[in-house]
């Protein structure tokens, strides 16, 4: 039987780097999915804005959602407002971010 998974959301300020090493060639877009580094450990996520396309070398308010059962409980413990984060494209850094508003 497939567990239904529930999201964490929250709010977010994130900047896209104009030099990734080669994560994402163009810009950001509602809906990617990188990974979400918590200090080197690495979390599935998916970023969405009412903006369709996220230039690079902007800050974008962002909603990102993170998939959490009992294995990722810890995670509504660590975050909190103001809780600084990378965001990862195959093991490279594409971007920084940090959290505006976590319930």
């Amino acid at each position: 039987m497939n567990e239904v998974k529930e999201l964490l959301e929250f709010i977010a300020d994130i900047y896209l780097f104009e030099e990734n090493g080669g994560a994402m060639p163009g810009d950001g877009w509602s809906g990617m999915m990188p990974s979400f580094n918590m200090d080197g450990v690495l979390i599935a996520s998916r970023v969405l804005s009412d903006k369709p396309v996220l230039p690079k070398g902007e800050w974008h308010e962002v909603i990102i959602q993170l998939p959490y059962g009992d294995k990722f409980e810890e995670i509504k413990g660590t975050l909190k407002n103001n809780y600084e984060f990378k965001l990862n494209f195959g093991g490279k850094v594409l971007g920084k971010g940090i959290i505006k508003y976590i319930d």
